[in-house]
């Protein structure tokens, strides 16, 4: 027993296991925060962010679950909602992009219209809850929520990340600013032409 409390000890304390508790928490806490960003910043952000979950994920290695329960979900339809559409407003027409539909939905060679703001707040719920568990230091209750996320990881959240980087790539590399975007469509539609 007392060897199975070391494993699961250095487990969850491990460097690995910080870096990824420190990334989705600073992409937590900037989504959050989305009031003070704009459309530039959050692609830069997001995009920073991202790359850090993805990176310290796959290095946190396997545990198993030390409860049978399912674990507390915290975020709210309601806060969900609010990311979803606080992102969906700073992207703007940049939200949608395409991508191939996979097996379970449609014909495998049509294409699916998703967004940016949908994935990315799948991926705020995800690392939300995990954090709400994670931060209340109960060290079986730690494995037990690094196992749910690396589970959800493979089953949906770690495909949304790499389609919300894919798709924040170019404008990204860019220098889009989805903000600028907005003003010059106000612009336009105010005085019918450009000035």
């Amino acid at each position: 027993m007392e060897n199975e409390d070391n494993h699961l000890h250095a487990y969850v304390y491990s460097a690995e296991m910080v870096e990824f508790v420190t990334s989705a928490n600073e992409f937590c806490r900037f989504l959050e925060q989305l009031n003070e960003v704009d459309g530039r910043l959050f692609i830069e952000g997001t995009v920073s962010l991202l790359s850090r979950i993805y990176a310290a994920v796959i290095r946190i290695g396997e545990t198993e679950p030390v409860n049978d329960s399912p674990l507390e979900v915290l975020v709210t339809e309601m806060e969900w909602n609010l990311i979803e559409k606080r992102i969906s407003t700073l992207l703007g027409a940049h939200n949608d992009y395409i991508r191939p539909a996979t097996e379970d939905e449609f014909d495998r060679s049509e294409l699916v219209t998703q967004t940016i703001s949908e994935d990315v707040a799948d991926i705020y719920q995800e690392m939300r809850d995990f954090i709400h568990v994670y931060s209340r230091g109960l060290e079986a209750l730690m494995s037990d929520a690094a196992w749910e996320v690396k589970q959800r990881f493979g089953e949906h959240w770690g495909i949304k990340l790499l389609r919300s980087l894919t798709a924040l790539h170019p404008l990204y590399v860019n220098g889009i600013d989805p903000g600028a975007d907005l003003e010059t469509r106000e612009k336009e539609d105010w005085w019918g032409q450009d000035f």
